[in-house]
């Protein structure tokens, strides 16, 4: 079946007024802007608190728009959260089979938009020349330095176009924090985009964050890759941090955030090409990041954990007179499934009602009412493989979060079970699995995940979670 969309269109006679978008004289859709990074935390960011960065780029966007502070990924890596990005469908599903979805470049090409594509691709393991067809992008150049793919953007913005235009801007950063990490632990590597500071100063550098230490009882979902030494020769280049002190770890954290600011520079070049062209208020602007990073939080660096700093990610949307501007939200959401549904409402294009996402364009367009049921949950997965072990056991993992709390559940090992009360402990430094105070609430969250994997036919096996 194919959801009848009811879009809203800004007209200029009448000021915000919004209607439905379906064949009105005189009336041309916005053009959409879809910029995605690569493991930028949701927590490293200026809208947050996070005093470290810099970034006029985001800053631009939210002067003019919303910025989310509770948007998560769908799962903490890039190939499959990048899935679920271009599909609007779960990793577990989209991930090992791909074609079989419809890809949002495909959507939006058949609904009339010029489409383009530039920038790092790895969505699952397909190779983006490979499968036009299914993707959609009539341009498209896969590309790993950020200033190449700015350059791409900025010259698709200024060609002449007859329809409106449905671009993907992938920015590599600040994802060379693997560089950095490897550099920092004299392994070597090479930037995509210009090296970082790897040695400042201590007094330059940002303090240890207040959840540094790692939680008591650590599912074996996470640690199980933690801290390899040098004979893995599988995990050590990934996580190199095994002989760091505080001065690493804060060097550490000094150049991801220079990353973020490198990333957020290109943002701000596009951001003034739209404008110099006159074309930010017929722009509907998305950005998000396919994960976060540890950012030295749990001793940790990278992804591939349930913890805020590399499940939560950005998520703003800038659309200049049209959305709610400056504003901070803490909506509950799923960049992953959420945006798929979204650009095609904010288009004005027909999509598939098996999507699970939500429409979001309610919630930050100017004076439109916000629905009164909102969702109780989101979740998340990740599957995760033991370190240094050719045939080593694979861990499967989902995550659901609530307004004020966190429960994760692993299909085996000693700690599968994990609760997380966000609100009073947002670092996530003491789980509460066994707190009898908590009973009430961990039961609820057990049910909302056997609920998840009933509605959605979620592959997670039901009878790993505990009976209450």
């Amino acid at each position: 079946m194919i959801k009848t969309l009811k879009v809203f269109s800004f007209l200029v006679l009448f000021g915000c007024q919004f209607i439905h978008a379906q064949e009105t004289k005189n009336q041309t859709k916005p053009n959409i802007l879809l910029i995605i990074s690569d493991q930028h935390s949701g927590k490293v960011m200026t809208q947050r608190g996070y005093e470290y960065v810099t970034t006029p780029g985001i800053d631009e966007l939210v002067k003019e728009g919303v910025s989310y502070t509770r948007s998560y990924c769908t799962y903490p890596v890039c190939m499959s959260s990048r899935a679920g990005l271009m599909t609007g469908v779960m990793p577990s599903k989209s991930g090992p089979n791909l074609l079989k979805y419809n890809s949002i470049g495909k959507t939006l090409k058949d609904g009339g938009y010029e489409t383009a594509y530039y920038g790092k691709w790895h969505v699952s393991t397909s190779k983006i020349k490979d499968i036009p067809e299914w993707h959609g992008f009539e341009s498209y150049k896969r590309e790993y330095n950020d200033t190449k793919t700015t350059k791409l953007s900025i010259d698709f913005i200024n060609k002449k176009h007859d329809k409106p235009f449905f671009m993907v801007t992938s920015l590599l950063n600040p994802h060379d924090c693997c560089e950095l990490a490897r550099n920092i632990s004299d392994l070597g590597d090479d930037y995509h985009d210009g090296a970082v500071e790897e040695n400042m100063d201590l007094e330059y550098c940002p303090p240890l964050p207040t959840n540094f230490n790692i939680p008591k009882k650590e599912a074996e979902g996470f640690y199980t890759r933690r801290t390899p030494d040098t004979t893995d020769k599988t995990n050590f280049g990934k996580h190199p941090v095994k002989y760091w002190q505080e001065q690493e770890w804060r060097q550490y954290m000094y150049g991801y955030d220079r990353l973020v600011e490198k990333m957020d520079n290109h943002i701000l070049s596009i951001v003034k090409a739209l404008d110099k062209k006159g074309e930010l208020e017929n722009t509907i602007i998305f950005y998000t990041s396919d994960h976060g990073d540890g950012h030295s939080s749990h001793e940790w660096n990278q992804k591939m954990t349930f913890y805020e700093e590399s499940v939560n990610v950005p998520f703003v949307v800038s659309w200049k007179g049209h959305t709610k501007a400056g504003v901070i939200d803490s909506k509950l959401l799923t960049s992953g499934l959420d945006l798929y549904p979204t650009i095609c409402e904010m288009a004005g294009v027909s999509y598939s009602d098996t999507l699970e996402g939500e429409n979001l364009s309610p919630y930050f367009l100017k004076d439109v009412k916000i629905p009164k049921k909102t969702r109780a949950y989101v979740v998340s997965e990740l599957n995760q493989k033991e370190k240094n072990k050719p045939k080593g056991r694979v861990f499967v993992g989902r995550m659901v979060v609530t307004e004020d709390y966190k429960y994760i559940l692993f299909d085996g090992g000693e700690h599968p079970e994990q609760f997380f009360d966000l609100k009073n402990d947002p670092g996530e430094l003491h789980t509460l699995v066994d707190s009898k105070k908590y009973k009430k609430q961990i039961s609820a969250h057990r049910q909302m995940l056997k609920d998840w994997i009933n509605t959605t036919k979620d592959s997670f096996p039901i009878n790993k979670i505990p009976q209450n």
